[in-house]
């Protein structure tokens, strides 16, 4: 196995005779992120649980039933073809080379399939960032470079998986996805507590999975909106495993990817073998230097503020978010809130407006620094 680390703010310019860089993990507004779990991350403030509890109670007396939140979700207001040409910009321009972009939306390849057929660009892999549930948490594989004739199958085999997990049929699963030359298959911010149980049990769950799944998983991923003391741990257990790091940004806004891989690769297909083989090649990019709650909550402004030339119309955080109805129907908080936006929201929009302010930049990454040691 051999593993590099490269920062894009260093005078050596590793990146120097490569053939491409390479952009993994990366969102678009075709992913669905269910305001059921910011609620449940939410709640763990009690200033947060307060103002929920109170809203809950409020709808209970107007409907007469519990406020389900895991039927609603929001979207980015990044589309693909936005999301695609940001990644590809940031290498072309900042890196010099050639972009090979592996977008991968949850639990959906529909991007990377509207891409190939708009753009006729065969040179995009069909990825997924597949959401796999084990015990009593879940994970997350980026799944990039599906088979082309076969995506859809592939991609129904892992939704059903989700209705029925049990760990045979996991490692079927991803013993027949590496059965196709060309597939890469990542454990995705592999140390991230999403489901809130304990970082100490989170991790017992994750040491489970990878013993259980040895020779299964190609890359654990180093994520551009995790901290570098959990990266950092990350390179330790994938040197544990055997198992090679590779980048992955998580970008849901209008912020490129701050990690990165550079390859000799001339193709997504060669890139993919040369990872299996153990092989990979990080570069952090300037942005990862940022203050990262900083990033965050810019990242946060970016869903949330208004978008006048949306190309899909969709300007306002109304417009982009959803509830799923009784019938399935689903309809956009817009057609819900017909008189406006709703005073909670129009407030938490108003102070997260005059936060964004550049004057007040510097007071927000004073305030919101936690002291993390970022690599010089």
């Amino acid at each position: 196995m051999s593993f590099h680390l490269s920062f894009a703010w260093s005078a050596d310019k590793a990146w120097k005779g490569q053939r491409a860089g390479v952009s993994l993990h990366s969102h678009t507004s075709i992913s669905r992120e269910s305001i059921g779990i910011l609620f449940e991350h939410g709640a763990r403030n009690p200033l947060v649980c307060w103002v929920l509890d109170r809203e809950k109670a409020r709808y209970q007396r107007r409907f007469g039933k519990p406020l389900d939140f895991e039927r609603a979700y929001w979207t980015s207001p990044v589309t693909p073809h936005e999301a695609y040409s940001l990644e590809a910009k940031q290498i072309e321009v900042t890196l010099g080379l050639p972009a090979l972009v592996s977008l991968t939306d949850h639990d959906e390849i529909e991007a990377n399939k509207l891409l190939q057929l708009i753009e006729g660009g065969e040179q995009i892999p069909i990825s997924v960032e597949w959401t796999v549930p084990m015990e009593n948490t879940f994970f997350h594989f980026g799944v990039h470079n599906l088979p082309k004739d076969d995506a859809d199958i592939w991609q129904a085999r892992m939704q059903q998986f989700r209705e029925f997990p049990t760990l045979d049929a996991l490692r079927a699963l991803l013993s027949g996805l590496l059965s196709n030359q060309g597939v890469l298959v990542v454990l995705n911010h592999p140390l991230w507590d999403e489901a809130g149980i304990g970082i100490g049990q989170h991790e017992a769950v994750l040491r489970r999975l990878l013993d259980k799944t040895r020779g299964l998983i190609h890359a654990l991923e180093l994520n551009g909106l995790r901290t570098w003391a959990e990266n950092r741990m990350v390179i330790q257990i994938a040197q544990e495993y055997g198992i090679v790091p590779v980048s992955g940004g998580d970008r849901h806004g209008f912020e490129p990817n701050a990690l990165l891989n550079i390859t000799g690769a001339g193709s997504f297909a060669e890139f993919a073998d040369e990872v299996r083989a153990g092989h990979s090649h990080v570069v952090l990019m300037a942005q990862y230097r940022e203050n990262r709650k900083l990033r965050c909550f810019q990242t946060a402004w970016d869903m949330i503020r208004e978008h006048p030339l949306h190309p899909y119309g969709q300007i306002t955080c109304l417009d982009r978010s959803f509830f799923i109805r009784d019938d399935g129907h689903h309809a956009a908080l817009s057609s819900l809130f017909t008189r406006g936006t709703p005073p909670l929201l129009s407030n938490v929009l108003r102070a997260v407006r005059m936060l964004e302010s550049p004057r007040l930049r510097p007071a927000l990454r004073v305030a919101l620094s936690d002291g993390e040691g970022l690599p010089s």
